[in-house]
């Protein structure tokens, strides 16, 4: 004979506690919907604060890279200038070098007038965009304004300072657009 499971009936009654009040047990089914409710909330929470990270990230991430194309639009607008600047000291420089080579009485000759109010013109354009001479003669020999293109014996400068300017150096601001190219003393030899 088999045995068959025993079935709740339909009509009994739940179990009576000690003082005969009647407690109700939850039924299975609705606890394990509740433990489920409980775990899609907690996922859904954990999702959540995922989502929010990753929004924070990407709102950091737009910030940075809005500062980013701001700082690099300013630089494009600051690099033509120096740019342009660059390109238009080899000029002051052959003004300079024809006015150093010019004969005294050339210099008062109308061409002579003409070819330094150019010059002077050209240095004010400079001046105007805050473009300044690195002094380099007798200073401290500094490699971040100074190239030393060479070295020589000096019994009146002393030794790491520039003894001579090849080339003048400028900068703008604290900017080196150019370093000045110099010859540095070597101080004094065989002594």
């Amino acid at each position: 004979m088999t045995e068959q499971p025993l079935q709740d009936e339909p009509n009994s009654s739940p179990p009576a506690s000690a003082d005969g009040a009647a407690t109700s047990a939850p039924p299975t089914a609705e606890v394990d919907d509740l433990d489920t409710l409980k775990a899609e909330l907690a996922e859904m929470s954990q999702k959540a604060e995922e989502y929010l990270r990753l929004a924070q990230r990407t709102q950091a991430d737009f910030i940075n890279y809005r500062l980013r194309t701001d700082d690099e639009r300013a630089q494009q607008i600051r690099d033509p200038n120096i740019a342009y600047i660059q390109r238009l000291l080899p000029v002051l420089d052959d003004f300079e070098r024809a006015l150093a080579n010019a004969a005294p009485e050339d210099l008062e000759s109308n061409w002579g007038k003409g070819l330094l109010l150019v010059e002077r013109n050209l240095r004010n354009v400079l001046v105007s965009d805050d473009v300044q001479r690195i002094p380099a003669e007798n200073m401290v020999f500094d490699p971040r304004e100074h190239e030393a293109v060479g070295s020589q014996p000096s019994a009146d400068v002393a030794e790491g300072h520039v003894l001579h300017v090849v080339r003048q150096g400028y900068r703008r601001g604290e900017r080196v657009i150019r370093p000045a190219q110099v010859i540095v003393s070597a101080g004094l030899q065989g002594s």
